[in-house]
């Protein structure tokens, strides 16, 4: 299982200027995490492949992670295949899903978030029925995880009157083989 994390990823003037304009991006409130199921959540999706220009703030994010983590020798991945925004308020509970692809890759740009808002994400161990990780929203902070684990975002305190924010890469192993994840199953 894949589910590594990286904190202080972008210098903190950098980690700033995204955090301001995440806060001025226009959401949509039409987005499941689970085409099945009914609960929906804010989303704004950002480019495929590349990002779109209105969002080129982004770029910082995966440019800096793709060299600083190394994600060509760690994972095989070069490049996304879809970038974007989801929000959560208190209320809004997206269901446990897997994902589409290889890896997601998970970026909260809040940096003025407090523990006690909650709002992480869970990983789910679906033998032992339990949580497997539980990650905490700490502004500036990545996690890749393998895409198909199941996973959810968590609920916000009802004490919270801010937008939790997070940016998702989806990405694709590089040498494309339909096996190409087996090997974790073993590790």
């Amino acid at each position: 299982m894949i589910c590594d994390i990286y904190d202080n990823v972008l210098e903190p003037h950098i980690a700033e200027l995204i955090d301001m304009e995440m806060k001025e991006i226009t959401w949509q409130y039409d987005y499941k995490s689970h085409g099945k199921e009914v609960n929906k959540h804010w989303h704004t999706l950002c480019g495929h492949d590349k990002i779109e220009p209105e969002y080129s703030f982004l770029a910082s994010i995966w440019e800096t992670a793709k060299i600083k983590y190394n994600f060509e020798e760690k994972y095989k991945v070069s490049s996304f295949k879809r970038v974007y925004c989801n929000a959560h308020t208190h209320g809004i509970e997206p269901h446990l899903h897997i994902d589409d692809g290889d890896f997601t890759m998970i970026y909260y740009p809040r940096l003025d978030w407090k523990p006690e808002w909650l709002g992480g994400t869970v990983i789910w161990n679906e033998q032992k029925n339990e949580i497997e990780k539980y990650v905490n929203y700490i502004g500036n902070r990545l996690f890749v995880f393998d895409a198909k684990l199941n996973h959810q975002a968590m609920p916000v305190s009802r004490q919270c009157y801010d937008l939790r924010t997070c940016v998702v890469f989806k990405t694709f192993r590089s040498d494309a083989n339909p096996d190409r994840l087996s090997f974790y199953d073993e590790n």
